[in-house]
């Protein structure tokens, strides 16, 4: 146990200092600063950068807009495919909308919403709309698959709704709903980003991005991108440990007491 570990890190250690040592070396090879700063340059006005306040609340304003727009997109995305696959009216009215919202460009469907909301809001729309056909289509596909096996023996039975939904829906649904999480959350973080940038909107990652675009500050816009990826990585990192687990004591233990 404790070698894999070390295996690990030095593993991640040799990644890094690889990957460092490589723009170390293209930027000493190209000479322009302004379009590659060196990687101590932009450590620098990382460090410069933390030790403001300003930093910190730029970072959780943008944090809770995106995070707001992913829930919201999960749960819209869960409750349409719900309705759908239950009632035939819902499905011909909202699967057309769904489906014209995952085909729109995510550039397009900002530049629109900027025309008809204020664009702090921008962002967490743009994180919904983002989130919510994958969760749909997933959620969607979840339902259907539940095995005709389960579906006897709820009628056998007479379950009512909540043991068909403990017993038979939610071990079918949530490897599905796991995986639209994943694939959603990524992706809406980099829309949500993506919207801040631009339409910036006060206290937000998109706004310092772009003002160091505009200024040609380009060790801060490293250093910002940079903070973008590591926020990414440990929400991803986070948000994927909190799935598994859900998957593991809410998929298959209810299936195993099912056929106690």
């Amino acid at each position: 146990m404790a070698s894999n570990i070390l295996k690990k890190v030095l593993r991640a250690a040799f990644c890094f200092v690889f990957w460092i040592l490589l723009w170390q070396a293209f930027s000493a090879v190209l000479a322009r600063p302004t379009v590659l700063p060196t990687p101590l340059a932009v450590f620098r006005k990382l460090c410069e950068l933390m030790g403001t306040s300003r930093f910190y609340l730029d970072c959780l304003y943008s944090l809770g807009r995106i995070f707001a727009g992913l829930i919201l997109g999960i749960l819209g995305g869960a409750l349409i495919a719900s309705l759908c696959a239950w009632l035939g009216i819902f499905d011909g009215v909202l699967s057309p909308a769904v489906s014209v919202i995952k085909a729109t460009p995510i550039a397009s469907i900002i530049i629109l919403m900027l025309f008809v909301m204020e664009k702090s809001y921008v962002p967490m729309v743009s994180a919904m709309l983002m989130a919510l056909p994958i969760v749909f289509s997933n959620v969607r596909k979840g339902i259907s698959s539940v095995p005709m096996e389960l579906r006897e023996v709820a009628d056998t039975f007479g379950f009512g709704f909540g043991k068909r939904l403990r017993y038979c829906l939610l071990p079918s649904v949530i490897p599905y709903f796991s995986a639209s999480c994943r694939s959603s959350l990524g992706l809406a973080w980099k829309a949500g980003i993506a919207a801040e940038v631009i339409c910036t909107p006060k206290y937000s990652i998109g706004l310092n991005l772009n003002s160091a675009k505009v200024y040609l500050e380009s060790e801060e816009l490293y250093a910002w991108t940079i903070v973008v990826v590591i926020m990414s990585v440990l929400i991803e990192k986070g948000v994927i440990r909190l799935l598994d687990c859900m998957v593991k004591n809410g998929g298959m233990k209810n299936v195993k007491a099912l056929e106690d």
